[in-house]
C-alpha cells in the first residue's frame, strides 16, 4: 500500500483494507481523497484476484465503474447538450419519441435523471438483444423499454432505474449522431482534460494485467475481465447510459475536481456552466422523500453510505461492482473508492458487507481530515 498521507494510513486505513481482503470482501482496491485541488490520499492495495500470483493493484489499475457511468457520463453529457440548446430538462418522451404510449408520454428528461419516471429498476433485455446484429440492438432496446409497464405513475415515486438511463444513453446518441463513448470523449473527458476514463478498454489495447476482473459469469460462462460486467450493457457492445465506463480512482477524482471548480466558479470550461451544475446538484424535489438530484445522489438523513460526516450539500453515487464516490460541496472533499467486490461472485451478503465497509471508510477518513 502506498499513500501520500501515511498518518491516516497508520490510524486505521491499512487495517481496514487488510480486514476486507482477509474476509474476502474484495481482493484489491484504489482509494483517493482530495481536498480542494489537492489529492492528499492516493492508495492502491491488494491484488486483482485472490490468488497469490495475481498482479498487484497499482494507481493505474482500471476498474469497471458500473453505475458511476450514470453521473459521470450520462448526466454530464445531458448537461452539455442542454448548454448547446439541443435538449431541455422538461422535454418529454412525447416530444422525443413520436408514438410513445400514453402512460409514458409525460416522462421528462428530469424524471429520468431523478429516477421518478416510474420505470422499473431492471429487465434482462440482453436476452432479446443477443440474437440481433449489433447495429440493430440500440433501437430494439429503446422499443423494449418503451413497452415495459410502469411500476408507478410518472412523477409520483422514486424507483432507481437502469432502464431510464439506458433510454438517456440512446437519446444522447440520437441527438448527436455519435456513440455514447465518443460523446463522453468529445464533450466531457476531452474538454475537462481527463484521461484514463473510457468504455471497452480491451479495444484500446490495454493489457488484462492492468484491469480488475469482476465476476465468474454463469451467463457468459467465464471470467469477466476487461469487458463490462452488466449484461444489458454487454449486449449493447459494452456501452450504455447506465453502465460500461472503466477508469482509475485518480481519473474519477480528476473529473470530480474539475466539475467542482466549475460549480464554485473558479474554472470556465466551454460546454459546461456553473449554473447547470448548481441545477443538477441539488435535490430534485419531485418526490419529497427522495435524496436524488439529477443523475447524482445526495446523503440520506440516516444510514447513508457516505457516513455521518458529509454535509447535506454533498453529491455521490454507488456502482454495483464495488465502486463509489462522495464529494462534499461545502468542504470541497471527495472520496473515491474502487473495488471489484463482485469477484468471483456477486452475492447479497457481500453487498451488505460492502455497505458497512463504505460507511466505516468514509467516517474514518473524515474524522482524520475534518
Amino acid at each position: 500500500m502506498t499513500a501520500r498521507d501515511n498518518c491516516l494510513s497508520c490510524q486505521g486505513l491499512n487495517s481496514l483494507f487488510e480486514r476486507a481482503f482477509e474476509t474476502g470482501l474484495f481482493p484489491g482496491a484504489e482509494l483517493t481523497v482530495s481536498v480542494g485541488r489537492e489529492v492528499i490520499i492516493d492508495v492502491a492495495s491488494g491484488r486483482l484476484t485472490y490468488v497469490p500470483w495475481s498482479p498487484r493493484v497499482c494507481p493505474g489499475t482500471l476498474y469497471d465503474l458500473a453505475s458511476l457511468t450514470k453521473p459521470l457520463v450520462t448526466a454530464v453529457s445531458v448537461m452539455a447538450l442542454i448548454e448547446k440548446g439541443s435538449l431541455c430538462l422538461d422535454d418529454t418522451l412525447r416530444d422525443l419519441f413520436p408514438g410513445v404510449t400514453k402512460d409514458k408520454s409525460g416522462i421528462s428528461i428530469r424524471h429520468l435523471l431523478s429516477h421518478t419516471s416510474g420505470l422499473p429498476a431492471y429487465r434482462p433485455i440482453y436476452r432479446d438483444l443477443a440474437c440481433l446484429p449489433m447495429e440493430a440492438r440500440a433501437s430494439k432496446m429503446k422499443d423494449l423499454i418503451l413497452n415495459v409497464p410502469l411500476e408507478s405513475p410518472c412523477g409520483t415515486q422514486t424507483r432507481y432505474s437502469d432502464l431510464g438511463f439506458m433510454l438517456l444513453g440512446y437519446l444522447i446518441e440520437k441527438l448527436t449522431g455519435m456513440s455514447l463513448a465518443d460523446v463522453a470523449r468529445d464533450m466531457v473527458f476531452g474538454p475537462l482534460g481527463i484521461r484514463d476514463l473510457s468504455f471497452s478498454p480491451l479495444r484500446h489495447g490495454i493489457d488484462l494485467s492492468s484491469i480488475a476482473p469482476t465476476e465468474v459469469c454463469p451467463v457468459r460462462k467465464g471470467v469477466i475481465w476487461g469487458e463490462v460486467h452488466d449484461l444489458n450493457a454487454w449486449a449493447l457492445g459494452g456501452v450504455g447510459g447506465h453502465a460500461g465506463l472503466f477508469g482509475t480512482a485518480r481519473a474519477v477524482t480528476g473529473l470530480l475536481q474539475r466539475l467542482l471548480n466549475i460549480y464554485k466558479g473558479s474554472d470556465r470550461t466551454p460546454g459546461l456552466s456553473r449554473e447547470r451544475l448548481q441545477e443538477f446538484w441539488q435535490v430534485c424535489g419531485i418526490d419529497p422523500e427522495s435524496t436524488w438530484a439529477l443523475g447524482f445522489d445526495t446523503p440520506s438523513p440516516s444510514g447513508s453510505t457516505a457516513g455521518s460526516h458529509f454535509s447535506h450539500k454533498s453529491i455521490g453515487h454507488l456502482g454495483f461492482t464495488g465502486t463509489s464516490f462522495w464529494m462534499d460541496l461545502e468542504d470541497e472533499i471527495s472520496i473515491v473508492l474502487l473495488t471489484n467486490r463482485t469477484f468471483p461472485e456477486a452475492d447479497r451478503e457481500k453487498q451488505r458487507q460492502m455497505r458497512s465497509f463504505r460507511i466505516e471508510l468514509h467516517d474514518l477518513v473524515r474524522r482524520n481530515i475534518g
